[in-house]
């Protein structure tokens, strides 16, 4: 994917942002960490966030437990016994075609396998950027950014689904490999590659599409075999209508942390389903648009930022540890508006703040003014 010059010295301003923020959490942090006992924190939370999801679904998939994990009452009294104490509502999210990817992380012990799926994010979030067309510098922001060590510290797959997306988004034409193996696995997590169909077509990847839909297929196959059509029916009859409830109407600190439309309007609103209609209302346009523009630009990367841009804006669900997309998207648009360029200034001045976006949408959140939304639209228009 061609690479576009010159690049913004402004970069150099975006890496010590990045550096002092990874500073910050650190020292926020340190005395938590120095409280471990167990697998948990002083305050009873689960080190390393939600990956205790992960690897307590890798164990009951080893253990023949598969029936469990779809099982919010099942699923919590194992990781209560794992952690040797109730630490929430927390459960396995994700359709059964993840199970696959994730029983190796219950082969081993709790910290080697946060360490591997830390390191594993963090990997293919550098192929991808780096395929993409990223430099050195540009790669290390988005590695180092609030997003990117927000997800690591939640272990969340925020690293991962942007490393997947940016690697089905770069690559040549025809069969591209990793691209289809990419794309593939991002199904576990469709709410971040859900516009990826509509951007091939766009490029007219035909021989991508077709290849990715027959892979995607044959991994179905396989878990209606393994797990079984009983699993599936869990999922889409208990789980998927509990996270929807969950978001359109539970509490807790992570209305804060959802920068999309739908959060912004349920926290103004505050009516949960008058703000996922609403959502739709407003993501429709800007769907339309982005199509429009992804028909019409002749530069890859420019289209790419479109894709990104337009992604964080009309997935209802995207949390602040999935916003590492964002920081690329920014980072490619800051690409257009080299030094002396009219309006430079206010564009990386809005660059920096968007990649500073997973904490202050927090802020924006508990104060009652969620201006996320109005602070990413902008991005797309950029691009």
């Amino acid at each position: 994917m061609p690479v576009s010059q010159p690049r913004h010295p402004f970069r150099y301003a975006l890496l010590a942002l990045c550096l002092l923020h990874l500073g910050f959490f650190a020292w926020q942090q340190a005395g938590s960490i120095s409280a471990i006992s167990g697998l948990l924190y002083a305050n009873g939370t689960p080190v390393g966030g939600d990956f205790i999801n992960l690897w307590t679904a890798g164990r009951l998939v080893l253990e023949g437990r598969i029936g469990e994990i779809y099982d919010y009452a099942a699923f919590m009294a194992q990781e209560v016994e794992l952690t040797g104490a109730p630490i929430g509502v927390r459960f396995w999210a994700y359709p059964p075609h993840s199970l696959l990817f994730a029983w190796p992380f219950g082969l081993v012990g709790f910290y080697p396998a946060l360490l591997a799926w830390s390191l594993m994010g963090l990997l293919v979030l550098a192929l991808g950027c780096r395929r993409l067309g990223m430099d050195r510098l540009e790669t290390l922001i988005v590695l180092i950014s609030p997003a990117s060590v927000l997800c690591l510290f939640y272990g969340q797959t925020g690293n991962l689904g942007t490393g997947l997306l940016l690697l089905a988004l770069a690559g040549g034409r025809g069969r591209d490999v990793p691209a289809i193996v990419a794309a593939a696995f991002l199904t576990m997590k469709p709410q971040m590659g859900f516009l990826l169909p509509l951007y091939w077509l766009a490029e007219r990847r035909w021989v991508r599409l077709v290849v990715t839909s027959l892979a995607v297929l044959a991994i179905l196959a396989v878990t209606l075999i393994l797990p079984g059509l009983e699993v599936w029916r869990a999922y889409l009859g208990q789980t998927l209508p509990g996270l929807s409830q969950l978001e359109r109407h539970g509490t807790g600190p992570f209305i804060t942390m959802i920068p999309s439309i739908f959060m912004a309007l349920r926290i103004v609103t505050g009516d949960g389903d008058l703000a996922i209609r609403l959502h739709i209302l407003f993501a429709v346009p800007i769907v339309v648009l982005a199509l429009w523009r992804l028909w019409r630009l002749d530069h890859d990367l420019r289209r790419v930022a479109v894709m990104l841009a337009a992604t964080v804006l009309v997935t209802p669900y995207l949390h602040n540890y999935d916003l590492t997309m964002l920081a690329v998207a920014a980072l490619l648009v800051l690409r257009r508006f080299p030094p002396g360029a009219r309006g430079e200034v206010l564009v990386a001045i809005l660059v920096g703040v968007l990649i500073g976006l997973p904490q202050l949408v927090v802020l924006f959140n508990l104060s009652g003014f969620p201006v996320s939304p109005l602070l990413i639209l902008p991005l797309l228009l950029l691009a």
